[in-house]
Parts: structure tokens; sequence; C-alpha cells
């Protein structure tokens, strides 16, 4: 089983269900979007069964949040903050990969 306890200790099913109450949607709700019965999104909610990324993602896009919103839901930490930090080093990468791409190009001169 998969438990996912971020920093206040609030497991992924809390924040499952904090999302649904603000959006007034019922687990048939859910379960019904997802596609799944409403006793299996249930064990997702209570935190007794595995979740798939493919899973996890499908809820994200129901919310209309990334994973990583979806994940640090309520948290006190700045998810910008760190969202900023995956673009700067997502950028440092591309630009990493591109100098490789010259550096192989010249090379084959």
């Amino acid at each position: 089983m998969v438990y996912l306890y971020l920093k206040d200790m609030k497991t992924l099913g809390d924040k499952l269900k904090a999302l649904r109450t603000t959006k007034k949607w019922s687990q048939e709700d859910i379960a019904h979007e997802l596609e799944i019965s409403l006793p299996a999104y249930s064990k997702i909610e209570r935190g007794i069964t595995d979740i798939s990324l493919g899973r996890l993602t499908q809820i994200a896009k129901l919310f209309n949040l990334t994973v990583i919103e979806l994940l640090s839901y309520g948290e006190k930490t700045a998810s910008s903050t760190v969202q900023k930090q995956l673009e700067t080093k997502d950028k440092e990468i591309m630009a990493l990969q591109k100098r490789i791409i010259e550096l192989l190009d010249k090379k084959k001169k």
C-alpha cells in the first residue's frame, strides 16, 4: 500500500477529501469521473490501496491541478517556489543538452 505522508502528516487521502469537499463533490461523483467503482475510490481516499502515477495524474487533472500541486495541497511550503526551482533546473538541463549536441556536431566535422 502507498501512503504519502507529507510535511504536516496529511495523507494523500486527506488532501483528496479536502479537495473533494471544497468542490462539494461526493465520492461517487469522483469515482464516476475516474470510471472506477465507488469502493475503489473510497479505498484511495482512505489510503488503503495502491495508487499509480497514471491514476494520480488523472485525479490531479480532475481538480485542474498538477501532480505536484495535488501532492502539496494544503502544505505550508510554497509550491510555487518548488515549481520555480524545477523550471530553473529544467532550463539548465536543456542548455547542457544543447551544448552536448553542439560539441558532438563539431566532433563529427
